[in-house]
């Protein structure tokens, strides 16, 4: 509730139209969402996304599947960051069988 008294805009981003239906269902109480595809992998600007206009990225489970890290993801991380920016990985650090099982079917796992 302490998220509608703010004024904080939060954007969720995905790859796949299909989980951004399945996070705008879920969160749909909360007020100063937007709801965008992004592909990582190709410029944002490209995608209509504004350079240097985020103060906070959260990226939960995305680098790793990304196919070129430090010439292609990061620099268009970077580039939608504003000076000072930061940016919270949320990654895997372990090997896990059963997160194979679930997302080993998923585009872009295997990477």
């Amino acid at each position: 509730k302490a998220w509608n008294s703010r004024q904080i805009t939060y954007t969720f981003t995905d790859v796949s139209p299909f989980f951004l239906e399945k996070a705008r269902d879920n969160l749909a109480e909360f007020s100063g969402l937007e709801y965008k595809v992004l592909d990582i992998e190709k410029a944002p600007k490209l995608q209509g996304f504004c350079s240097h206009s985020y103060d906070l990225i959260i990226a939960a489970n995305v680098l790793h599947s990304t196919a070129n890290l430090q010439e292609e993801t990061l620099p268009h991380i970077q580039s939608l960051l504003r000076p000072g920016g930061h940016l919270l990985l949320l990654e895997l650090t372990q090997q896990s069988s059963w997160i194979d099982l679930i997302f080993g079917v998923t585009q872009g796992w295997w990477r």
